[in-house]
């Protein structure tokens, strides 16, 4: 089962731009029209995750592979797409099939790049309004209840500034959800930096991580998404998206579908644990793996060994 988050907003808020700095590559075709996106472009993005650096630097694997989200790139919506203005229908039609919903909204100035509805860019009413006007476009389309994360696209000298962080804050008490600062043309363009000044950069922001690197791990959170993992032997270190909630047999069946039919036991260790401990072998010399049955609830950082029978 694959998990999906699709981008929304108004024309020209800076959706593609965002996807092509999530993908990594520069997939969409910007412009400062309204209908750049017409079909949604697909991109599976890693979740950034220090866990599994950390596993694959012990265990020392010929393969390490991350989990992913789903993020789709989704035209901009306009008043009236309810009624199937701007190819409305199509697009809404996109959005009901998602399992979250991002949606960015513009706090950024740019004489070169109109606004749909406003002359007077960047204000904390325009930003609300914006909201909105795609909220009241998703509720008219029969489009409730979807979790989303209000994205905040502001000007690289802005992220400075404590009055858009402040409106973050109001943003995420006023509609009960996620929200977060970041400036997408920024963040396209830390794609071509080398690690070195990539980190060198943020440092002079005093943040740790991308706002990509935050966004997309709040997407995983809002999805309700726990991660496992599996060593093989050490043949692969491999990380795992799973409902909170999820039993060990449907773990087993993430990883194949005939695991979960012919499932006997897992072995479970939490990763804190087995790296402390230095090794699958260790651990289990320490006492600390344990055995667990079909109905075992999967915890978050768990590490997996599936027994199965024939």
């Amino acid at each position: 089962m694959s998990f999906s988050v699709g981008i929304v907003g108004l024309p020209n808020a800076g959706k593609s731009t965002l996807f092509n700095a999530l993908a990594s590559k520069r997939l969409s075709a910007t412009a400062a029209h309204p209908f750049t996106t017409i079909d949604p472009h697909e991109a599976s993005v890693p979740v950034p995750d220090d866990y599994l650096v950390k596993l694959s630097q012990l265990i020392k694997p010929p393969n390490s592979v991350p989990a992913t989200v789903t993020f789709i790139d989704i035209a901009g919506l306009i008043k009236g797409a309810h009624k199937g203005e701007g190819l409305g229908n199509q697009f809404l039609a996109k959005i009901r099939e998602v399992d979250a919903i991002i949606h960015v909204v513009r706090a950024f100035k740019d004489d070169n790049v109109p606004h749909p509805h406003r002359a007077e860019l960047g204000t904390d009413d325009q930003i609300k309004d914006d909201i909105d006007i795609i909220n009241l476009e998703l509720e008219l389309g029969g489009i409730t209840g979807k979790k989303t994360i209000y994205v905040l696209n502001t000007g690289e000298m802005d992220l400075k500034s404590d009055h858009i962080f402040t409106l973050e804050n109001e943003i995420k008490h006023q509609y009960q959800t996620e929200a977060l600062v970041l400036s997408a043309k920024l963040e396209e363009e830390l794609i071509d930096f080398n690690p070195e000044d990539k980190k060198a950069y943020l440092h002079e922001l005093s943040v740790e991580k991308t706002g990509l690197e935050n966004l997309i791990q709040k997407a995983y959170g809002i999805l309700d998404l726990i991660t496992f993992y599996t060593i093989k032997g050490g043949k692969e270190v491999r990380a795992w998206s799973l409902k909170k909630g999820s039993t060990a047999r449907q773990a087993a069946g993430k990883v194949h579908t005939d695991f979960a039919d012919n499932f006997i036991k897992a072995e479970i260790i939490s990763v804190t644990d087995l790296l402390y401990l230095g090794g699958w072998n260790k651990a289990g010399q320490a006492g600390k793996i344990r055995l667990e049955g079909r109905d075992y609830l999967i915890q978050d950082k768990d590490v997996v060994e599936i027994k199965i029978g024939k």
